[in-house]
């Protein structure tokens, strides 16, 4: 994508919809999540590495997140209006970083 875009790439937004699933046993989630998606072969760690997957406590999405948002160089991240209750205490961390 960087080599694409060229000297014009500070200058593109990059957004992202991520599945967010807030939990405090981040391995039985992403297990639930392994098995609801029917994906073989897959290990929790190998979700946890996906750019677009965060699974965990508030604390772990948020470091997470913005570690992504500094390696991939995402503009922002869009959530679902759906999830905007239970995602509340991780955005109102977001905006004090």
């Amino acid at each position: 994508m960087r080599a694409g875009a060229g000297a014009r790439y500070a200058q593109i937004e990059l957004s992202l919809i991520p599945t967010v699933i807030l939990s405090d046993d981040r391995q039985a989630a992403t297990e639930r999540l392994i098995a609801e998606r029917g994906w073989r072969g897959v290990t929790p760690e190998a979700v946890w590495a996906m750019p677009s997957f965060f699974v965990g406590d508030v604390a772990q999405i948020a470091a997470t997140m913005v570690e992504r948002r500094a390696r991939y160089g995402f503009s922002y991240y869009v959530f679902s209006d759906a999830q905007a209750e239970e995602l509340a205490p991780l955005l109102a961390r977001l905006a004090g970083q």
